[in-house]
């Protein structure tokens, strides 16, 4: 039996149970529920990006709607049955998609989800872990992977009757819960377990729960019993009290936060030079570059264009942006204009081997849509900030300001790149006071190309030494802090 054969067998057989599932799935019920109140304890973004593998009727989504409220979901399960059974539940807050997927396979989707969870589906699968590995690869830095599933020991009742009849049972294998680990190496997560006994009346009360949710598909290779054979285990279970225990394992991991280093470019203000700062970090740094919300288009080009030709990015350094926009307004005001709809929590970085400079639109306090401002997306996306300032009169105040408003979110500042005319006394007070690095000093150019961009590329720090300095000063501020604490 090929594996896509299984699949079938195993979509078609519990899709087809999907109008009676609930009657039969108290032990599903309780281990959704218990699944969700783990995942509530977990520190998500507001409306994170949620993938769910095999949904069934609904029973983890309504808990984790209930839990956690407005969310970008997305709802998939092998079975249409199931599938359609799960869409015709209460409305899920925020937005929703169902989609049929094997979620052995996920490849058709494009990852960058805070939560992905299961409850009682990945047993299914052909290769476990390695499955689950594939799963961890959509994760978002930071993201987290929360399954319930069946581990050894589970049927062993079952199990004993058909031993005890000289048969072998067609339940499949399940995993000790200390071999269940995801193949992925860069999460970090333990897997705890729970016993849940269900009594029966008898061998066919159980057969007919497992009938009723669709679990009749048995293990690879494994031939059903004749009607002799199934009267003899039958009678051996009712002997042997008709109880069935399920040996339940909950896994947790989080998507550790290393990635290529990268950069958050943001300014003062609007037409502060963010895009050229942009164009010499990538050129110093040999990084990737991208704007995530580009506006304005309809009056110049966008900053990706300028940014190729200044710092003379190849094609495959580029990333597009998530959202374009033709208005030269914020983007909240330009996609009201446009009749767009614009959801900051949708926007996430690419994944990239080089580090990646992401340029922000405006300030820091800029709409991206209706519940969300720049800063918000910068806290979102975990990176530090580069501050683009000018040098002239007014910088003091609008980058203090600035600085203070990031350092009030805890983001991380890696330095100011000031540009205009020189001002040592500007200089000293924005690090002075502002407790910041001032990386480097743009002077008014008469001509704004590549060559320009090179020579300034080389008054740049190294990337590494920009990130060291950072963590020292962290290490600074914490040590500072727990001197502070001391009675």
């Amino acid at each position: 039996m090929t594996q896509a054969f299984r699949n079938d067998q195993v979509g078609a057989r519990f899709g087809a149970a999907a109008g009676r599932y609930e009657d039969h799935a108290p032990i599903q019920r309780i281990t959704a529920e218990r699944l969700a109140s783990d995942i509530a304890q977990l520190p998500l973004p507001p409306r994170p990006r949620i993938l769910e593998i095999g949904c069934g009727t609904g029973l983890l989504t309504q808990a984790l709607a209930r839990q956690l409220g407005a969310a970008d979901w997305t709802v998939t399960d092998i079975a249409p049955g199931m599938l359609a059974a799960a869409q015709r539940g209460p409305a899920l807050p925020g937005t929703a998609r169902y989609a049929l997927l094997d979620g052995e396979q996920p490849q058709a989707l494009t990852g960058q989800y805070d939560l992905i969870c299961s409850s009682l589906a990945v047993q299914w699968f052909s290769d476990l872990n390695t499955g689950l590995g594939r799963l961890a690869e959509l994760l978002a830095p930071g993201g987290y992977l929360a399954i319930a599933t069946l581990a050894e020991g589970t049927f062993k009742e079952w199990q004993a009757a058909h031993e005890a009849a000289c048969l072998v049972a067609a339940t499949p294998h399940y995993p000790p819960r200390t071999a269940i680990r995801p193949a992925m190496v860069n999460l970090n997560g333990s897997v705890r377990s729970e016993r849940l006994i269900q009594n029966h009346p008898d061998g066919l009360n159980f057969l007919k729960g497992l009938k009723g949710i669709g679990a009749t598909t048995p293990a690879p290779g494994r031939p059903p019993l004749s009607a002799a054979q199934l009267r003899r285990v039958l009678t051996a279970f009712d002997e042997q009290g008709a109880t069935v225990t399920y040996h339940l394992a909950y896994g947790m991991w989080k998507k550790s936060m290393q990635r290529p280093a990268g950069v958050f470019v943001t300014g003062t203000d609007t037409g502060i030079g963010k895009t050229l700062v942009s164009a010499i970090l990538a050129r110093a740094w040999n990084a990737d570059y991208w704007k995530p919300v580009q506006t304005g288009v309809s009056e110049e080009p966008g900053d990706t264009e300028t940014v190729a030709q200044l710092a003379r990015l190849p094609s495959e350094r580029l990333h597009l942006p998530a959202y374009v926009l033709q208005a030269p307004l914020s983007p909240w005001a330009a996609a009201t204009l446009e009749d767009t709809v614009v959801d900051a929590t949708s926007i996430v970085p690419p994944v990239t081997q080089a580090p990646l400079i992401v340029e922000g639109a405006g300030g820091l306090y800029v709409p991206i849509d209706d519940t969300h401002m720049m800063i918000d997306l910068i806290a979102r996306l975990d990176m530090p900030v580069v501050l683009a300032a000018r040098s002239g009169l007014g910088t003091i105040n609008h980058t203090l300001l600035s600085l203070e408003a990031l350092k009030r979110r805890g983001i991380p500042v890696l330095g100011v790149i000031m540009s205009g005319p020189l001002s040592a006394g500007n200089k000293e007070a924005i690090e002075r006071f502002g407790d910041v690095r001032v990386l480097a000093e743009i002077p008014s150019l008469a001509k704004v190309d590549a060559a320009a961009v090179d020579a300034l590329a080389q008054t740049i720090p190294p990337l590494d030494e920009c990130l060291a300095a950072l963590g020292r000063a962290a290490a600074e501020d914490d040590l500072q802090a727990l001197e502070s604490a001391r009675p």
